[in-house]
């Protein structure tokens, strides 16, 4: 299992319309990629820069490494371009690849 986590900064002016997007359109077309099998989106409450941006963070679960690298190689710049033509200059992303997940869950 590979997770994938994309963390954003959106500007606070566009950030429901961007949480929106999200919720209702952006994060099926990732669950909607060979090997996506699920998502959580993460939204962060308060913090320093409320005044003029806010951040979240998306957590996909990835079936394996294959996936993954098929994704970026294949799927990942027009899933991009999306987002970006829908809110220029309102958002940046940072995105990471971790190959190794264990999960736990409380008895």
């Amino acid at each position: 299992m590979v997770t994938y986590i994309v963390q954003t900064t959106v500007q606070y002016d566009a950030y429901n319309e961007y949480v929106d997007w999200l919720k209702n359109e952006h994060i099926a077309d990732m669950l909607n990629v060979s090997g996506f099998i699920s998502a959580d989106l993460c939204l962060r409450k308060g913090g320093a820069m409320e005044s003029s941006a806010k951040e979240l963070r998306i957590v996909f679960k990835v079936k394996d490494e294959e996936h993954i690298k098929s994704y970026i190689a294949e799927k990942a710049m027009e899933l991009r371009e999306k987002a970006l033509e829908k809110f220029p200059g309102k958002f940046s992303s940072n995105r990471e690849v971790w190959l190794d997940t264990f999960s736990f869950t409380s008895k």
